[in-house]
């Protein structure tokens, strides 16, 4: 786990907390972050990096409680469901199960698809290939089953591991029955999420500047930063445009004082080049917030739900913009409304638990 709010550990939270919630026994083993806020009817079991293992988020004691944690489970018929990859808990985990007959899930979240391989320069590429090849593939190919957010990632998979069954359940979220906010919206563009080159924040400062939306219109930028560099590069790019008097770059805000963005916002722009169904567009939805997402989120059905799909193109986004600024406060509140509708029909606990429930059953009989 690592320490943050969203993304991968907000997931195994989630999943971990529903499952112990339900009745079923949680052990979870992480390296890194903070689980403190960890139900305690879940065991919670942490290996801090030392020394040079930091780099991959060794410890010479998570071997030994690898293997203590594999054989409790060969003994108590579980199933070990390993998240993400390029770290050793993972890449030990599926080696250890292996070795001990458990039954097995792996989920990548969207950390082996093209982008993230193709974009991060050559020696990361190279890096990763190398420990895909000699490493990680030779563990995970024999995993029971692998698991896919989204139909895009399960494709994208299949060509990496093509002998492997692969199952999609979607990511999920927590509703709110009061999540939507009832008063006029602000004529603000919302972003929220990290500031990294992932997330396309350079592709909406031009979109934005590309629209001409009336002067009234404001850009908000809400996360933290992936480094001081990029960000001076975003800021500087706004500056370039002619409208860092209408971006404001707000930085990591949470709570109550994030609710509030997300209802007063008048809709929530998340152009990513690469993701598996972004927390950040189910949460605005949660709050009746329509977004303009890309396809590359695997949200494929987002429009359903009165949201808009663009590539991550300024010239797409900027046309959304522009589209969604022309909307009525009517076909505003109908697309927000549609989008909670979808969010609790498709993509909260209460539809997506069933499904891990009998995928783990499935696993478990496999083993």
């Amino acid at each position: 786990m690592a320490a943050s709010s969203g993304g991968v550990p907000a997931v195994v939270r989630q999943l971990a907390s529903r499952w112990a919630g339900s009745g079923g026994a949680v052990t979870v083993l992480h390296a890194k972050g903070d689980a403190s806020d960890m139900p305690t009817t879940v065991r919670v079991v942490r290996q801090p990096p030392q020394g040079i293992g930091r780099l991959w988020s060794y410890s010479s004691g998570l071997h030994t409680s690898m293997t203590q944690l594999m054989s409790d489970a060969a003994r108590d018929g579980a199933v070990v469901h390993i998240h993400g990859l390029w770290a050793a808990p993972p890449t030990l985990a599926a080696q250890s199960a292996v070795a001990q007959r458990v039954p097995s899930l792996f989920t990548a979240h969207g950390m082996l698809v093209p982008w993230l391989w193709n974009n991060q320069g050559h020696l990361v590429k190279l890096k990763k290939s190398l420990f895909w090849r000699f490493i990680a593939e030779q563990s995970l190919r024999r995993c029971t089953m692998v698991h896919a957010i989204t139909p895009m990632e399960r494709d994208e998979l299949r060509l990496l591991l093509p002998k492997s069954v692969i199952e999609v359940i979607p990511n999920a979220i927590e509703l709110s029955p009061s999540a939507c906010f009832e008063g006029g919206q602000d004529k603000v563009v919302l972003f929220l999420g990290r500031i990294e080159p992932k997330k396309g924040v350079d592709v909406l400062i031009r979109a934005f500047a590309r629209a001409r939306l009336a002067g009234s219109w404001r850009l908000d930028i809400v996360g933290p930063s992936w480094s001081a560099d990029y960000m001076t590069k975003l800021k500087s790019l706004a500056r370039e445009n002619g409208i860092d008097k209408r971006v404001r770059f707000l930085g990591a805000i949470f709570g109550d004082e994030k609710a509030l963005l997300l209802g007063r916002a008048w809709v929530l722009a998340a152009p990513s080049h690469s993701e598996v169904v972004g927390l950040v567009n189910l949460e605005a939805g949660s709050h009746c917030l329509p977004s303009i997402t890309t396809h590359q989120t695997g949200l494929s059905d987002w429009a359903e739900g009165g949201g808009l799909l663009v590539q991550p193109d300024e010239h797409e986004l900027a046309e959304a913009l522009r589209s969604a600024a022309a909307w009525s406060d009517t076909e505003r509140t109908q697309r927000g409304l549609a989008s909670r509708t979808l969010v609790e029909q498709r993509y909260s606990w209460a539809a997506v638990m069933p499904m891990w429930r009998d995928l783990y059953k499935t696993i478990s009989q496999k083993g």
